[in-house]
């Protein structure tokens, strides 16, 4: 079975046995590591499937060649060299996207000291948003976001207004850390 890189960080490609032109989504982000195979889905506590071993043994040949460490005899894995920010991917239509949750996160992690949005402009119609972000570095990130009634989901059509703030947080926070997936809460709908 052969094993590729994905499109998001933290996800690869396994290809079936059985179904030519088949590839399985294997996530794997540390001690966290999930398959979207059938097999996968319906096996007992520890889950495991023919995807997530080979991918285990991709990780084994290649993140730096060498066999796991032993510890008073119980072998432990190098540490992990993934990206954080995978376990807050979420595949929508076959893309991935990040959440704001994630964004946030990750922004306290690399220091985050001030985070705020005001709004810009609202009318029936539109609703215009700017948002600031200051690291205890000193850096410091503006970015602007927009929403209407049309291109927010259903449920928040009454609140539009708020959904821009939100898409202008998460513009400034992707900018801040360098993320180039749009986020979950960009996305119309």
């Amino acid at each position: 079975m052969h094993v590729r890189r994905g499109t998001a960080p933290n996800l690869y490609e396994v290809e079936s046995e059985t179904e030519p032109d088949t590839w399985h989504q294997v996530f794997a982000n540390g001690a966290e590591i999930k398959c979207t195979c059938k097999a996968y889905q319906t096996s007992k506590r520890p889950k495991t499937c023919k995807h997530v071993e080979r991918v285990q043994e991709y990780f084994q040949q290649t993140e730096g060649g060498r066999e796991p460490e032993e510890e008073g005899g119980i072998a432990v894995p190098p540490p992990s060299t993934m990206p954080t920010h995978a376990k807050w991917v979420k595949r929508i239509h076959g893309k991935d996207f990040i959440e704001y949750q994630g964004l946030l996160a990750m922004a306290h992690e690399h220091g985050l000291t001030d985070l705020a949005a005001e709004f810009i402009s609202v009318t029936a119609d539109v609703a215009l948003a700017a948002a600031h972000a200051v690291f205890a570095d000193g850096r410091k990130f503006w970015e602007a976001g927009d929403a209407t009634p049309n291109n927010v989901h259903q449920q928040v059509k009454a609140h539009f207004p708020r959904v821009a703030l939100t898409r202008a947080k998460a513009r400034v926070l992707r900018d801040a850390l360098n993320i180039g997936m749009i986020a979950v809460e960009e996305l119309e709908e």
